[in-house]
């Protein structure tokens, strides 16, 4: 009788449950993941040969468009939460809780403060429909510095950041930077793209 050879077959690992368990941290970072909230106007910023790393978090965006209207953006819910509880009471706006809720959704800023509790009071999909006449910052009517001012007391260690379109023209960037130099914030960055040295 002859004796049977069991031929060992060849060890295999079985990948199911890796493929799974890769699909499921797709799936969960893509649930956490908070994406930026969009800009409230488009800005081709200018190039640089300098770079400097801006601080990830607590940041004031003054954002300012090629025909010199000027935005604020404040970075994280929380933060704009306590500047909208800094401007009710500074400005005495009369805001409700509902409205500094609002506020707080808002990507950005570009109304003059009279109008803030109006804007507030639409929906999403009217507030969509409005175009933002820009934060005053004349010469003669200028929000901007109080703007700042009490973004700065709702975040004592936010940085203040300059973002504006490549085609602004110099006196709003000027008129920007005086109103900073009022309000003593002397120490601000501003956004530029970055190109090589041979350009």
């Amino acid at each position: 009788m002859a004796i049977k050879k069991i031929r060992k077959g060849r060890p295999g690992i079985d990948m199911t449950p890796m493929v799974d368990m890769g699909f499921l941290l797709v799936a969960f970072f893509m649930i956490i993941t908070q994406f930026a909230p969009p800009d409230p106007v488009q800005i081709t910023v200018p190039a640089s040969t300098a770079m400097a790393k801006l601080p990830e978090a607590n940041l004031i965006y003054i954002m300012v468009s090629k025909e010199g209207i000027i935005y604020i953006k404040i970075d994280g819910k929380r933060n704009l939460k306590a500047l909208g509880q800094v401007i009710n009471s500074g400005w005495g706006l009369g805001l409700t809780a509902d409205e500094i809720d609002a506020f707080s959704n808002l990507p950005g800023i570009g109304i003059p403060v009279f109008g803030l509790k109006e804007y507030l009071r639409l929906s999403d999909s009217e507030r969509k429909g409005i175009i933002m006449t820009g934060i005053p910052a004349g010469k003669d009517h200028n929000e901007l510095g109080d703007w700042i001012s009490y973004a700065r007391l709702s975040n004592p260690v936010a940085s203040v950041v300059i973002k504006g379109d490549r085609l602004t023209p110099y006196p709003v960037i000027k008129q920007i930077m005086d109103t900073l130099k009022d309000i003593d914030v002397n120490t601000f960055s501003l956004i530029t793209d970055t190109k090589s040295k041979t350009d």
